[in-house]
């Protein structure tokens, strides 16, 4: 019986530690998942999280507040107005950026030359809709495309 008691006593000892490993291992997991994500710009892709770095800087606004105005339903031309900022400006250096980003992902064949021009023109249709509350269309969060023919 005493064999059957320091056997009892080892096993709840070892299960023990295998559960605070266990709970250890997660909250770390669950730690790196969550700091991924907020890299990526809330799991919206790293390529808007660049995006709202570079409109922060013409915004002259720091990502966070931008964000904030964003979620509290503000666009970027509401922002951009209320700041005083020349929206065709903005445009340009949108355009500026876009452009020096997608010509690296194309140089690391990441993207064809033709994503790239697709992906131009589409900005350049959602700029020509700039303060015209036109919605998104639905075709943002595509990526750097990946896995697109």
């Amino acid at each position: 019986m005493k064999g059957g008691k320091k056997q009892m006593k080892k096993l709840y000892i070892v299960s023990g530690i295998l559960v605070i490993v266990g709970v250890i291992y997660l909250s770390l997991n669950m730690q790196t998942v969550s700091a991924a994500t907020i890299q990526q710009g809330q799991g919206q892709g790293i390529g808007r999280q660049q995006m709202l770095v570079e409109k922060a800087k013409i915004l002259k606004m720091n990502v966070t507040d931008l964000q904030n105005k964003i979620n509290s339903g503000k666009t970027f031309f509401d922002i951009a107005k209320e700041k005083g900022i020349n929206i065709d400006s903005m445009h340009e250096q949108m355009e500026k950026f876009q452009k020096t980003r997608l010509q690296t992902l194309v140089n690391q064949g990441t993207i064809t030359k033709e994503q790239m021009q697709e992906r131009l023109d589409f900005m350049e249709k959602r700029q020509a809709n700039c303060g015209n509350n036109v919605p998104f269309s639905g075709q943002g969060g595509r990526g750097m495309g990946m896995n697109r023919k």
